[in-house]
């Protein structure tokens, strides 16, 4: 038996039997079974709204900050438009494509960066990105299995059974409600979201905004964002003229 076949085992297991527990037993499927040092499946509702659901290891955590930090990057591009994100070497992306976080990218240890969006017809969840320390991309049974994985992800996600529809839920309801599903999952970044409630009120700003001027503020002064969150919803920092100047 080969390793996609292995896989392909294992991934039907893993969406029959369901349980919070999939997500991350998918994501490890994929280290021990296709061509990757790590993996990581992040839910997300916008390109602005994003939670990380599952990470392998503290390289992909660091990916996945960057880009929710930064509003830019190969998780937000495949999940906007729809389509895997294949980086053979991101040592080599052009700066004009993501400008600050291929910058930001180099500093870590991954060469090859794979994303898939985690779609069914016009419904997206979010993306499983997978990455390599070694520059290369994914052919053969690695891009099937990855693919696969992605499948599986989204299932496992959206809570269903092999054999079940999106009409279907696991409740019996029939319900469309993505973002009532979503408001169930736990919220990593419970605090930016908050802070960026806060900066609304201070600035009387839109929420896409707000978002930009807290990713802003976290750029300019070389802080992950998450901080900065918690100094504005602990009233260390306050967003008003002068500190945005």
């Amino acid at each position: 038996m080969t390793d996609l076949d292995r896989l392909n085992v294992l991934l039907r297991s893993i969406v029959a039997e369901g349980g919070a527990d999939g997500p991350r037993r998918i994501g490890a499927a994929c280290v021990e079974l296709l061509p990757v040092a790590g993996s990581a499946i992040t839910l997300m509702t916008g390109t602005d709204a994003q939670e990380p659901v599952y990470a392998s290891d503290a390289v992909v955590s660091q990916l996945d900050a960057l880009q929710f930090s930064l509003g830019e990057g190969p998780c937000v591009e495949a999940f906007a438009e729809r389509r895997p994100v294949l980086i053979t070497d991101l040592a080599e992306v052009a700066d004009g494509r993501w400008p600050m976080f291929a910058h930001a990218a180099r500093d870590t240890p991954v060469r090859g960066l794979f994303v898939f969006p985690l779609q069914l017809g016009a419904i997206t969840v979010g993306v499983l990105d997978l990455y390599r320390l070694e520059p290369g991309g994914l052919a053969g049974d690695g891009l099937a299995g990855a693919l696969r994985a992605a499948d599986a992800a989204l299932w496992s996600l959206l809570g269903l059974r092999a054999g079940e529809t999106l009409n279907t839920t696991t409740n019996g309801t029939g319900s469309k409600d993505l973002p009532g599903w979503l408001s169930g999952a736990p919220l990593h970044r419970s605090e930016v979201y908050q802070a960026t409630g806060m900066i609304i009120g201070q600035l009387d700003v839109t929420a896409a905004i707000a978002l930009a001027k807290l990713r802003g503020f976290a750029f300019a002064h070389d802080r992950p964002i998450d901080e900065v969150a918690r100094d504005v919803v602990a009233r260390r920092l306050q967003f008003d003229d002068e500190e945005l100047g």
